[in-house]
């Protein structure tokens, strides 16, 4: 019986042995191979962000930006909030989209029965497209672009403030939606 535990306390040191001797060889290949890592600036020049709204509609940023939020509307759509560059006219938007089931009841970031919105219209391809403009509390401007692809309410919103007119602000929401958007 002693000769038993002999062979098998032998046997765990020779395995322990060879394990310790092959994590060994392992970090030194590890440590031989030089790390490359990519400077700040060519990381965040080559940053390609993109937020899929719908199988036919994928936003693809021009500039970087923050993802803020991520969710569903309705288990068809989806929501993203974003912020931007502080640079640019606009600076934090929300990109959403829904089926052509739940178009009527969407969930508008902001929403006000009362006001009546300065209203432009857009070609946008064959089709147009709207932007709402609303004066938003706190002398904010608030910007709504809509428009429908492939059965799908494509939603852009965006709040600013009122230091430009509403028809800028409108052409400026359009411009970086016609840049961003990729339609398939």
């Amino acid at each position: 019986m002693k000769w038993v535990i002999n062979i098998i306390l032998i046997l765990f040191l020779m395995g322990s042995i060879t394990c310790q001797s092959g994590k060994e060889n392992r970090l030194e290949t590890k440590e031989k191979t030089p790390l490359l890592l990519p400077t700040p600036d060519l990381k965040k020049s080559n940053l390609t962000k993109e937020l899929r709204l719908t199988y036919h509609a994928v936003w693809v940023a021009k500039e970087n930006f923050d993802l803020l939020k991520s969710s569903s509307i309705f288990g068809t759509g989806n929501s993203y909030e974003i912020r931007l560059e502080p640079t640019g006219k606009i600076q934090w938007l929300r990109l959403s989209s829904t089926d052509r089931e739940n178009q009527s009841q969407f969930p508008y970031y902001y929403k006000n029965e009362v006001q009546n919105p300065d209203v432009s219209y857009f070609v946008w391809g064959s089709k147009k497209c709207s932007v709402l403009v609303f004066t938003h509390p706190d002398s904010q401007l608030y910007a709504r672009w809509e428009g429908i692809h492939n059965g799908f309410l494509l939603v852009f919103e965006t709040i600013v403030p009122n230091s430009t007119g509403s028809k800028e602000l409108a052409n400026a929401l359009h411009q970086m939606v016609l840049q961003s958007l990729d339609l398939y």
